[in-house]
């Protein structure tokens, strides 16, 4: 039986099933929820806080009388139960101290700056009212950010003194309304009772973002990617990203950095996401790293560009199986960008159909509706859509894909359906 810890998605799980493989889920309450409205053919038992360790070690005896052969996960907020599960049941896999290296910043940071790996400078914070002597330190601005966080959420870019005193008249480190799903990993309570705690580093100005998709298996490497963000993750709202050739004047060195950081959080099999930042002096320097796939609709656009599926790279290595990839290196760049529907009740959009005939639009998703609601931005969670492009360049791809989803069309009001006027 393999055991599947799943807090953001369901895709690794969905394989397994489609396998044919025995499989026990583990969830939370909100998310058992939905898979049984779902009628997913899977047992699942539940955990309503991940880092909580008497509930852990329950499910751990819970697993002790199950035939388990391994306990595996693709989503950061369980890696480290996963790996306490590992400890408990003396299965093989990532052990807890890599799962902590790859989850919390703060070590992370410090792992890496011991290793040689470039990452800015950076401090712990027993509470938000440590950010003025954190300022004082590193200097304005300062990036303060759930030391367990993931996908940028509760992660804030503080400009000066001024900025801070607003965003705390604003709540903005307060609790936030995030879906039921996401409360098992404490990220809702927001800066103020960060589960883990949380830091601070150095703003840096940085001129672009960069990303890298690595795959290891036994220590071989079976590929690594590297991206480029339309812009810094803290600094726009576009959401998207473009892969990037050899012939990239930063490929190989995000690639070259991207590595050393998987190596000093000692990953031998499994993924890593690399975040790369450029910073306008010239510096690349390691923002963060985790331990599983790109999120969003990263493993899509390497689908689209290079053949990679890494939802069944992921099943295979929960079997037992050698993953193989091929990497495609001939044909046209792809290129991925996703609109932010305005706030309020959708009342109007343009169909799938529209995006299709831009030029270079391969491939369109659409989240919301009319009727619906536009949904609130999460981190990097939570676009109106996605639309992929292709082009001769990378370049030309983000280009193209970027003006197609500012083309999307949506029209919004701040009433609800059954209150809001006609639309003409």
């Amino acid at each position: 039986m393999l055991v599947v810890l799943s807090a953001l998605r369901s895709q690794l799980e969905d394989l397994l099933t489609e396998r044919g493989q025995q499989i026990l889920v583990v969830v939370p309450p909100a998310v058992e929820a939905d898979r049984k409205a779902r009628g997913v053919p899977y047992s699942m038992l539940t955990v309503a806080a991940w880092d909580d360790r008497r509930q852990l070690s329950a499910l751990a005896g819970e697993l002790a009388a199950l035939p388990v052969e391994s306990v595996v996960t693709t989503d950061e907020p369980c890696l480290r139960a996963a790996a306490f599960l590992r400890e408990r049941l003396g299965l093989p896999g990532q052990s807890r101290e890599c799962a902590i290296a790859g989850t919390d910043k703060h070590i992370q940071k410090d792992v890496l700056t011991a290793a040689g790996v470039p990452v800015a400078r950076h401090v712990p914070l027993d509470s938000v009212a440590d950010i003025e002597s954190a300022a004082e330190l590193l200097g304005w601005p300062v990036v303060v950010k759930p030391r367990r966080g993931f996908g940028a959420i509760g992660t804030l870019l503080v400009r000066d003194q001024a900025h801070l005193d607003r965003l705390r008249a604003e709540g903005a480190f307060g609790p936030q309304a995030l879906p039921a799903s996401l409360h098992a990993s404490g990220i809702h309570h927001g800066l103020d009772h960060a589960s883990g705690g949380l830091m601070a580093e150095e703003g840096i100005d940085v001129a672009a973002e960069y990303h890298c998709e690595i795959l290891r298996h036994h220590g071989r490497e079976v590929y690594a990617v590297p991206g480029r963000y339309p812009g810094p993750l803290l600094d726009t709202t576009l959401l998207g990203s473009v892969l990037l050739g050899p012939d990239d004047e930063h490929a190989r060195e995000v690639v070259d950095l991207a590595r050393a950081a998987a190596d000093a959080l000692q990953l031998v099999t499994g993924f890593a996401h690399a975040e790369i930042l450029l910073a306008r002096s010239g510096d690349l320097l390691v923002g963060e790293i985790g331990l599983r796939p790109g999120g969003a609709m990263l493993p899509h656009l390497l689908g689209l560009q290079h053949g990679i599926d890494p939802w069944a790279l992921a099943a295979d290595l929960a079997m037992g199986l050698t993953p193989q990839v091929d990497l495609r290196s001939a044909g046209p760049v792809v290129a991925w960008a996703a609109p932010i529907a305005p706030p309020g009740w959708i009342t109007d959009m343009d169909g799938v159909e529209a995006l299709q005939k831009r030029p270079g639009v391969i491939d369109v998703h659409q989240i919301v509706h009319v009727g619906q609601q536009s949904p609130a931005r999460v981190g990097t969670l939570t676009p109106a859509g996605h639309v992929f492009a292709a082009a001769a360049t990378a370049a030309q791809a983000e280009a193209r894909a970027r003006q197609a989803a500012a083309a999307w069309r949506i029209t919004t009001s701040d009433r609800p359906p059954h209150q809001a006027s006609p639309v003409r």
